[in-house]
């Protein structure tokens, strides 16, 4: 209705709690050198703490809180029965970081019976979970089958510092998309552009060693041998195209019949890559190409599904074909690991016992599709990285619903 206003406002009060225990003294705890003779009459010692990741020990203990206050008001207004806009705000204060204002501003314009234009901008930030300023841990790894015992310092700790590492700082975006929707009778489809770009992502270094020519004798002093962290370490960029089409129809009084089919294109890029000073020039190590490849890899180029689904009074059916485009990563000996493109199928059928209760019988990933298998290094140790629709394969299900 011309000159229509609807306002919505709200307040939130958070609490969060991150704490790190010290586990069974067994798991950490080195006794000391214990001599064995191994089979081949070599002596060797045993080591302490489990292997792979030892348990926590007190060192790594932390019990750290913070509070967090948001209040936010949104306003629509149609200015004629042909055009909205819409306007919201968000404030919050964290009792560990400060205060944030954000803000959206969004409009909608029908040019024509059924089409209208849309468009929107706005600002947005992600603060840093407690995890990501306080876990630690030391941990073996691998790199080329030699095993290396690693440290994941927290954000406050003596070697952020001395590497020149500020303390985390919350992730902010500026983003805008325009698009056009459209309805035709039993047709109807969407099709949206979007630009966002995030400042100050937080993502966790490479290793840095102390055999470094330039940082190598700060992580000596510390009796370090080699050290990650996570920091505010880059600036990205992601363009993108959504486009969905929708066609329903009722092919009786009981029977009816839709078809979506959507498409997403994704095209990301890290504009910078934010060292310290005393790191400067070294950002091959605070971010590898590998490192970059997974977070590229995260907003995948192309991806896109077909979905059919059949309703009579009584029964249902679904089905879903998912394409997921190729995807490349770098793998622990630097050779990259390329997952070709694959679809999948998931099949659903339904049944009303009454009104109120409904029995699903269904398939995730039907044709029991994996990703292409590699040879050795993938991230997880195994044949497959957890990429594209993952690698647990077929997975069946049933389940009852109901409403009162």
């Amino acid at each position: 209705m011309a000159g229509g206003y609807q306002h919505r406002f709200g307040v939130e009060h958070r609490l969060e709690n991150y704490q790190i225990f010290a586990g069974e003294e067994g798991s950490w705890k080195a006794y000391g050198p214990v001599p064995f003779v191994t089979a081949e009459g070599d002596t060797v010692a045993r080591p302490g703490g489990a292997q792979g990741f030892p348990g926590f020990a007190p060192s790594n203990e932390v019990n750290e809180s913070r509070t967090n206050l948001a209040a936010y008001l949104d306003g629509e207004f149609d200015f004629s029965s042909n055009f909205t806009l819409n306007a919201a705000a968000r404030f919050e204060n964290y009792s560990d970081f400060g205060n944030t204002l954000n803000g959206k501003i969004a409009a909608r314009l029908q040019v024509a019976d059924g089409v209208a234009l849309r468009a929107s901008a706005g600002t947005g930030f992600r603060a840093p979970s407690l995890a990501q300023l306080y876990f630690n841990s030391i941990y073996t790894d691998f790199e080329a089958g030699v095993a290396v015992d690693k440290f994941l310092a927290k954000n406050n700790s003596p070697i952020t510092r001395s590497l020149g590492i500020g303390a985390l700082k919350e992730e902010t975006s500026v983003n805008f998309g325009v698009g056009v929707t459209a309805n035709f009778g039993e047709f109807s489809g969407t099709a949206d552009y979007y630009h966002v770009q995030i400042k100050d992502r937080i993502v966790l270094t490479g290793d840095f060693y102390n055999d470094d020519n330039e940082i190598g004798s700060i992580l000596q002093s510390l009796n370090v041998g080699s050290a990650r962290f996570f920091a505010n370490a880059i600036n990205t960029t992601t363009n993108g195209v959504d486009v969905v089409l929708s066609y329903a129809t009722r092919l009786s009084d009981l029977n009816r019949l839709s078809i979506t089919a959507a498409v997403n294109y994704n095209d990301m890029n890290i504009d910078k890559v934010n060292t310290s000073e005393k790191l400067t020039g070294k950002e091959d190590s605070y971010l590898s190409n590998r490192e970059k490849r997974f977070i590229l890899a995260s907003a995948p180029p192309l991806k896109g599904n077909l979905t059919l689904d059949y309703r009579t009074a009584r029964w249902g059916a679904n089905a879903r074909i998912t394409y997921f485009d190729k995807i490349t990563l770098e793998d622990y000996i630097g050779e990259m690991d390329v997952y070709d493109p694959r679809t999948t199928v998931d099949l659903s059928f339904s049944y009303n016992i009454n009104p109120n209760f409904r029995w699903t019988l269904g398939a995730a990933n039907l044709l029991n599709t994996y990703p292409t298998k590699q040879d050795a290094e993938t991230e997880g140790g195994g044949l497959y990285d957890a990429v594209q629709m993952g690698f647990n394969g077929t997975f069946l299900f049933t389940k009852f619903g109901f409403r009162l």
